[in-house]
């Protein structure tokens, strides 16, 4: 219990400072990279960026430790706790305090996840078992359904700006994440094949184009430079996508009842709720490249100096289509 508890926490922090130091990163890349391959050849030069990758693997791993040691619903109850630790690290560089009322909306954002995950992980009936063909077929078909929806979200969200550019792209992204839980969920019942299973396997390649889609589509939601948006919107959207797929798609029907159901229908409204609440408050990102007023133009050439201007205004007065004309003035 205690080596769940651990690793559950150690995955939190590991996700939540990885989130917040790519989101860093990314929020300084020209918005003309935004979801294009060149994103990521811009960001893999940034060593801040591949440290923010490697505390990404960490979590992972101590994720998946977890995972082995304690239930599902335990595990993802500490590890939402991520969306808190970015949150955290996200204030203290940017040098402005969080509202109260913000800090209760991210905390219920967490606190609603995890009862959302609480309740529909309580124990499942498979219609097919794991590895049948019907299953690997459903699954593809989730992938697909979760990575075409994660598309369509990306293309309206980058011809849309302000906060509806984040909230459209951090669900793009959310979505992505769904699609790479379920591709990898196909490919570690592939690896259990042996490795000649590995060349034949429609799992092993999606794995590969969807994972590179999933951090192109985060980064890029990472680059609107609002955190306070994109963060817990990515946090919200990826298991209760997942859930929905399994749900749907999958056979996974849990055992919850109507109270479940409920319970589970309510968690997310509050968690939506939340999350309108954080999209409200959040600040405007700073410009990227602020630009001082340019002064008035000047019209150029030699100042007169200050006795001849004011002959020079004299003259006008009295003869003013000799000073329009070029003349100089008689004497």
């Amino acid at each position: 219990m205690m080596l769940m508890i651990a690793t559950a926490l150690l995955a939190a922090v590991l996700y939540g400072a990885g989130a917040a130091v790519e989101q860093r990163q990314a929020a300084a890349a020209p918005e003309s990279s935004a979801g294009r391959p060149r994103l990521l050849l811009r960001l893999v030069r940034q060593p801040l960026w591949l440290l923010g990758m490697v505390a990404q693997v960490g979590g992972f791993a101590a994720h998946a430790v977890a995972l082995r040691s304690g239930s599902l619903a335990n595990v993802q109850l500490l590890v939402a706790m991520e969306l808190v630790v970015a949150v955290v690290i996200v204030r203290i560089w940017s040098g402005h305090p969080l509202s109260r009322g913000s800090w209760a909306a991210a905390l219920t954002v967490v606190v609603a996840i995890a009862a959302f995950l609480a309740v529909t992980s309580s124990g499942h009936d498979h219609a097919h078992p794991v590895g049948h063909p019907d299953h690997v077929a459903a699954a593809a078909l989730g992938a697909a359904a979760a990575g075409i929806a994660a598309l369509a979200a990306a293309v309206v969200g980058l011809r849309a700006t302000g906060r509806g550019r984040a909230v459209l792209l951090a669900v793009a992204a959310g979505l992505a994440d769904s699609c790479s839980a379920v591709v990898t969920m196909a490919f570690s019942h592939v690896v259990s094949h042996g490795p000649a299973a590995l060349f034949t396997s429609w799992a092993v390649y999606a794995l590969i184009v969807v994972g590179l889609g999933n951090v192109l589509l985060t980064q890029t939601a990472y680059q609107t430079g609002r955190p306070m948006v994109t963060l817990p919107i990515i946090a919200v959207v990826a298991p209760v996508a997942s859930v929905a797929i399994g749900i749907g798609l999958l056979g996974e029907t849990p055992q919850i009842g109507v109270a479940g159901a409920v319970a589970a229908g309510l968690a997310v409204l509050v968690a939506c709720v939340a999350l309108a609440y954080l999209a409200r408050s959040a600040p405007h990102p700073e410009p990227r490249n602020p630009q001082p007023r340019s002064p008035e133009p000047r019209v150029p050439g030699p100042r007169a100096p200050e006795p001849l201007a004011r002959e020079l205004a004299a003259d006008s007065a009295r003869d003013p289509v000799a000073v329009l004309s070029g003349a100089a003035p008689s004497r």
